[in-house]
């Protein structure tokens, strides 16, 4: 397999202190573009997502406070809660109480937040990726900047090589072979995920054909109609959203009972923490999807 570039800068900055040669302070660019400069490694880091909390403790940061909606690992449920996910809903005090060194954003969402912490002279990383290679990036990144950057390196192989290898499990498949998928994300609007979103890879990638990869906004409302016009083989989903995929529920929208994944009752639900936020269990949210989609290829 061929070895993703992020590990050359992780062979790189090792060659270096093999030499002694350390420099003082650390460096990365975020998921907006922006590089994040600290005078030395973070050692208290404050996460505001729950797909970045999973991805700290993943390259082994020290994360001192997160939000509710942290849940994976266990070890996130024991630290002090700063807020739900909205910006609205954090306590900046909080925050501050908790003196980090760096902050680990879900990006532009939290930007009124960062915003405020910037003031007080503290830093943040936005960490909102669309694709699988950024995730592994990000663990890169991310622990480059806790001072964990081999870890990081190790954490970002072993999550792609988990992909890598579903995908040699598919590569015999025909593109015949591979049923056509709608994925839907909401039901009122009606929404579902574009081509610039890692739930877009995780469909292309599991060996289905998201019959909206057309689309290049990430989250975009869709129309009933576009939906029948498409005639997806699946329908798929997270499972908290369960409850509106049901092929009870599914079968009272006009129209839908004609769709091939209703006449073939092919409705798949996914675990939502596998699936719902690009942290470290994407990997196994693939597999799973891939599982639902090809049983026969992984008896």
């Amino acid at each position: 397999m061929k070895k993703p570039m992020i590990l050359i800068a992780v062979l790189c900055c090792a060659a270096t202190f093999a030499f002694g040669q350390v420099n003082p302070g650390v460096k990365a660019v975020d998921s907006l573009g922006m590089t994040i400069s600290l005078p030395k490694a973070a050692a208290r880091v404050v996460s505001l997502a729950p797909a970045s909390t999973e991805i700290l403790f993943a390259v082994g940061a020290k994360v001192v406070g997160d939000t509710t909606y942290c849940l994976y690992p266990p070890e996130a449920l024991e630290i002090p809660k700063i807020g739900g996910f909205s910006a609205d809903s954090m306590s900046i005090e909080k925050i501050l109480s908790l003196k980090p060194d760096l902050v680990v954003s879900n990006g532009k969402i939290h930007r009124a937040v960062t915003e405020i912490l910037a003031r007080y002279g503290i830093v943040s990383y936005a960490y909102d990726p669309a694709a699988f290679e950024q995730i592994g990036q990000g663990m890169v990144n991310l622990g480059r900047l806790t001072g964990n950057e081999a870890k990081g390196g190790a954490a970002a192989a072993a999550f792609l090589d988990k992909i890598e290898n579903v995908k040699k499990a598919l590569s015999g498949l025909t593109a015949d072979q591979k049923p056509t998928v709608f994925w839907e994300v909401y039901d009122e609007p009606l929404m579902t995920c574009g081509s610039p979103t890692f739930l877009h890879e995780i469909i292309e990638t599991a060996g289905g054909r998201d019959i909206f990869s057309d689309l290049k906004t990430a989250w975009p409302v869709v129309s009933s109609e576009a939906v029948l016009a498409r005639a997806p083989q699946v329908i798929m989903g997270a499972d908290d959203h369960g409850e509106k995929l049901t092929f009870e529920a599914l079968s009272k929208r006009p129209g839908w009972p004609g769709l091939p994944a209703l006449r073939n009752r092919r409705i798949i639900l996914l675990p939502a923490a596998l699936v719902s936020a690009p942290g470290t269990l994407i990997a196994d949210g693939v597999l799973a999807a891939a599982k639902a989609l090809h049983p026969e290829l992984f008896k």
